[in-house]
Parts: structure tokens; sequence; C-alpha cells
């Protein structure tokens, strides 16, 4: 092993020690400064223009509780993903979107983003950062739904939409997913199919019921366009089985989990 790697590794485990103490670490020219945690993964800041919004995001000190924060625009891109777990998206613009979507990476912000994707790292936006969600709703067969084949494609790639409201809290019940690792997927497991058993449908409850006609499942459409976690939540107290949507609507992934997790389809009309 080289002289300067040995080195590099040697200050990078006492800066770790310190950081674990809540030491500071003192910098080449005297000054004091914090000792940085090396254990956090990273969360990157991903925008074409600055913003207000993603500067909230960086400053959160309930986000830097888990993560550590940066921008990608503030480093001109120039980032290296390998140290990356979450990248939060602003300012997606249509013309992004359907570049993504069709696999064209010509600017550095579609060129990290599509990096991203294919590295597996957990992507959000705010609903009010799609440019296309600002647009009135148009009847089917507009431009308008062609566009949001485009978003469909890439939600399920993995990006996952949320209000900018609850943007933070979807974020940290992410990592605290990642923290608790196989036991949450137990956990969430065992809840959907203590729903199953509770709820059988199809072939299977004429069974329990002795060859009795199956009763229909309850349906539900909802009228407004993000039907969000809590919403398929509050659909299955309802008992609700099948969630129908229309190319309007934009169902976030975390809304498709909780409808996986407790045995709801949901069908696009």
């Amino acid at each position: 092993m080289e002289n300067k790697e040995l080195l590099e590794q040697i200050v990078a485990r006492v800066a770790q020690k310190l950081a674990e103490a809540g030491e500071t670490v003192t910098a080449s020219g005297g000054t004091p400064q914090p000792a940085v945690d090396w254990q956090l993964p990273g969360l990157l800041i991903l925008t074409q223009e600055h913003g207000c919004h993603c500067h909230e995001v960086l400053e959160s000190s309930r986000i830097r509780e888990c993560y550590q924060t940066s921008c990608a625009l503030l480093q001109d891109y120039q980032v290296d993903l390998d140290q990356v777990e979450v990248v939060v998206l602003f300012n997606l613009t249509t013309d992004a979107m359907c570049k993504i979507a069709s696999g064209i990476t010509d600017t550095p912000y579609t060129s990290l983003v599509a990096k991203a994707l294919l590295m597996g790292k957990k992507l959000f936006v705010p609903v009010e950062e799609v440019e296309l969600s600002r647009y009135p709703v148009r009847k089917p067969g507009s431009f308008q739904c062609m566009l949001q084949t485009k978003l469909d494609r890439l939600v399920s790639w993995g990006l996952r939409i949320c209000p900018l409201a609850q943007l933070e809290d979807c974020i940290l019940k992410e990592a605290a997913q990642t923290t608790e690792g196989a036991a949450q997927c137990e956990a969430a497991a065992g809840g959907a199919a203590k729903d199953k058993a509770a709820a059988p449908c199809g072939p299977c409850s004429a069974e329990h019921d002795g060859g009795s006609e199956a009763e229909p499942e309850k349906e539900m459409t909802f009228s407004k366009k993000v039907i969000t976690e809590r919403d398929v939540i509050e659909a299955n107290r309802d008992n609700v089985k099948v969630i129908c949507v229309t190319e309007r609507n934009i169902v976030t992934a975390l809304a498709r989990d909780a409808a996986s997790a407790r045995n709801i389809r949901i069908v696009r009309k």
C-alpha cells in the first residue's frame, strides 16, 4: 500500500472517531471546523436554477440529521453519485421530463437524473416542481395525456412524487425503512398477509363462503389530481379494493406501495 493511501485512510478513521465523539477537527489554517459525520449517506439537490425551496431542503435540520446535503448546481454538476443515496429533483420541466423518459441525456441535469436511475438511487420530486402539473387538465387523447405517459414512465422507474409540504416526511420515512431493513419488510409483508386473510376475493372467497357467490369489489375514483399514500390508507379503511384512475391522475410511488401492501389494485381507465 502506498504511503499516501495509508495516510488518507488513517486521517479518515481519525475524523470518523472524532465525529462520533462530537469533537471538532482543525483545518490546515488553524481554524476549528465541525467534525464531519462520515457515516451519513448523501442527499443531492438536483435543479436547473436556483430557488428558495431547494435551499429549505439543504438547510433542513431534520434532513441533515440523516443525510449530508449538497447541491449539484453549486458544484457545477460535478458530483460523485457513489456517495449519494437520495436525489431530490426541482424544476422538472416538460422538456427535461420528456428527454429523461426517452433516454436523452444531453444536459448536465438530465445526465445526472439518468445516472441516478441507473444506479438505483432514491429519487423524489415535489409535485409543485413538476411543470406538467401546472397546466389545466385536458380531455383524454390530448397532447397533455402523451406527456403524462412520460411522467408515468419515470414513476414506474422509481421516481417518487409527493407534495412539497410532505417532502421531508417522505424522505425521512425512506431513511427509516432503510435503517430498519428486514424487520420493516417483514412487518409490511405481515400486514399485507393479514389484509388478504381478512378480505379474500375471487375464487378463494367462494370457498370461505361455502360456495356462495363472491361479493363485488368496492371501487373508488378520485376527483383530485394527485393521489397520495394517505388517500390509499383512507380508502383501505372504507374497504376499497380497487382504485380507478385516469390519464389526469398522478399516483405517487408511496401511494402505490401502500396499495400493494393492502391488496388494493390501481386500475387506469
